[in-house]
């Protein structure tokens, strides 16, 4: 299907619950996730035009540090200059379109392997043997592309539109809310990966409401982070912010960790999910952050990046190695818990008596982040 022609999902009777208040207001129709179609209208009308997270910048503390990924498509390098900026290139050699660099490392300049051409951190090419009988060829004019980057609270996102507004001053509201827990001081631990046979949209709904602790996380979460404590504020922008108060009487969940930032005594003891649309999730606590990166393949298949981060005195110190690792192994039990939910989710989304579903107050998260698509799904082509 065109992007051009509206998919049956996207008809106003088929939204209509969806777009009512919170407590009249239903799920997106099933056919929002289950429908290739609609993914192919995401991947134009939010995609290619929203800030997406690529990675962190302390993966990359040294001149010359680098990673790679694959983000719609587009084969991407993340590196550190000699000047200290973050740039995000192209990794595509201009000549015959091989890599230019796998995986990730420290380098003074990135050769293609397949021809030796050259390239400086800042994407300039600066090798091109045996080019000198290519007419009109301009070594000055032939570079890596360099795909709009931007950092936030330690973390890279990149934009694919030039013409997309800047993150930073639209997340100003939630970078407020937040200043306390000193984010980008953490360093990133990788913890996990998960390929995830399901629409993305099942992990962002699952991982912002607390709703699911009576059920899924029964012995894990709802014991600490009660379902009932949970609210959500208002937003002021594109993004989502759960808030989840401990129970007073628990012990906290992170014990044998050091504090980091400065919270005030109503930010202690509680547990904090948020999205940045339309896929950047984080859960930050008085002592770590989880960081969970999406990378979607299709309607139904994404890979996910679980994360733990920690102050690098933290990290640092070997007297608190063992709970970090106990951080590291609670953040996957909790998400085996979270696998179990969302396969039951996309299953049943593929029913055929299947429409869509009445929201709980509690799942206020869900319900702005419909607001928020919807706008987008139907915008500007």
């Amino acid at each position: 299907m065109s992007t051009n022609e509206t998919p049956i999902a996207l008809s106003t009777e088929r939204l209509a619950g969806a777009q009512q208040p919170l407590e009249k207001a239903t799920t997106l129709p099933a056919a929002a996730f289950t429908d290739p179609a609609v993914y192919e209208i995401e991947t134009s009308r939010i995609f290619e035009r929203e800030w997406l997270c690529a990675g962190r910048a302390d993966q990359i503390p040294e001149p010359g540090d680098y990673f790679t990924l694959d983000l719609l498509d587009e084969k991407l390098v993340v590196v550190r200059g000699r000047d200290g900026v973050v740039r995000a290139l192209s990794r595509a050699c201009r000549h015959r379109a091989a890599e230019v660099v796998k995986g990730e490392g420290n380098t003074r300049s990135f050769q293609c392997p397949y021809h030796a051409w050259t390239y400086g951190l800042d994407g300039r090419l600066v090798g091109a043997p045996l080019m000198g009988g290519a007419e009109g060829f301009d070594k000055e004019r032939c570079r890596l592309p360099e795909i709009r980057s931007e950092i936030w609270e330690g973390w890279i996102f990149v934009n694919f539109d030039a013409d997309a507004p800047p993150l930073g001053p639209r997340l100003a509201p939630l970078s407020k809310v937040l200043a306390n827990y000193a984010m980008s001081d953490m360093v990133a631990v990788a913890t996990a990966t998960f390929d995830s046979p399901f629409n993305w949209k099942v992990l962002v709904d699952n991982f912002m409401e607390a709703y699911h602790h009576i059920a899924i996380h029964r012995d894990t979460f709802e014991p600490i982070f009660p379902a009932e404590l949970s609210h959500t504020p208002d937003n002021e922008g594109p993004y989502s912010l759960l808030i989840m108060p401990a129970r007073e009487e628990v012990e906290d969940p992170m014990v044998g960790l050091p504090r980091s930032g400065t919270l005030d005594p109503d930010e202690e003891g509680r547990l904090l999910a948020a999205v940045v649309y339309p896929f950047h999730l984080f859960a930050p606590t008085a002592e770590s952050l989880a960081w969970y990166q999406l990378l979607p393949h299709g309607h139904d298949r994404f890979t996910l990046r679980i994360y733990s981060c920690f102050p690098k005195a933290t990290l640092d110190d070997p007297a608190y190695q063992e709970a970090v690792e106990g951080v590291k192994a609670l953040t996957k039990v909790v998400h085996h818990q979270d696998i179990e939910a969302c396969e039951a989710t996309w299953a049943g989304l593929g029913a055929r008596s299947f429409e869509s579903g009445r929201l709980c107050p509690l799942e206020k998260p869900i319900w702005q982040f419909n607001q928020w698509w919807i706008e987008r799904m139907l915008g500007p082509k």
